[in-house]
């Protein structure tokens, strides 16, 4: 049995996402050499093994900086291909989702959505793409709000402990207002969402 065959059959097989990782980088030498001979075949033999069982898996355990660069590498490998084989744009599908899902996960969330947005324009209607692609803003709005809570807050318990010490505020509006941004931020975000949710997504 070759090598290629024993490979492809461990990786056929179910294992935890670390196997899979060790397997990988234990033949990472054989795997950059069939990627550089630049033959469809081979190039076709490792992306699949690269993109869902090294980068998702690394993706999967939060190494997201090192899945993000492995994935930047197999994009470059899939360039390779283009117009040589029938799989390109199944594999350049697959590891633009996996870069939106890892920007992700980075907190890079309009990055993210660059991404998803490649994918949704041909593939408008898939309810991952889209969840994914929403929650990205939600998740913006949140650091938006947040940051507005969190001065509203901060503001009212500087106007409490004034109080405490003797030095009342006497304007009302100054004086409620930290509270007041507060709570019309946590209603702000939740309204904000529920409109992001229940928004048809379009890209030009």
């Amino acid at each position: 049995m070759n090598s290629k065959i024993k490979i492809q059959n461990f990786f056929d097989s179910k294992h935890e996402n670390i196997q899979y990782i060790e397997k990988y980088e234990e033949n990472i030498e054989f795997f950059n050499d069939l990627l550089k001979n630049g033959h469809k075949e081979d190039i076709e033999f490792v992306i699949p093994i690269k993109m869902y069982h090294y980068a998702d898996p690394l993706n999967q355990t939060g190494n997201f900086s090192k899945a993000l660069a492995i994935l930047v590498e197999i994009g470059t490998d899939i360039e390779k291909i283009k117009g040589q084989s029938k799989r390109y744009n199944q594999f350049l599908e697959g590891v633009t989702f996996l870069k939106g899902v890892c920007l992700a996960r980075l907190k890079k969330y309009k990055e993210s959505n660059i991404e998803f947005a490649k994918i949704l324009k041909k593939n408008p209607t898939n309810d991952r793409y889209i969840d994914w692609y929403k929650s990205n803003k939600k998740n913006e709005i949140d650091r938006i709000f947040w940051v507005l809570m969190i001065l509203g807050l901060g503001y009212y318990f500087v106007v409490l402990i004034l109080q405490f010490f003797g030095h009342r505020i006497e304007n009302i509006i100054l004086r409620e207002i930290g509270l007041a941004t507060a709570l019309l931020t946590i209603v702000g975000s939740f309204v904000w969402k529920k409109l992001i949710d229940k928004q048809t997504i379009k890209l030009k």
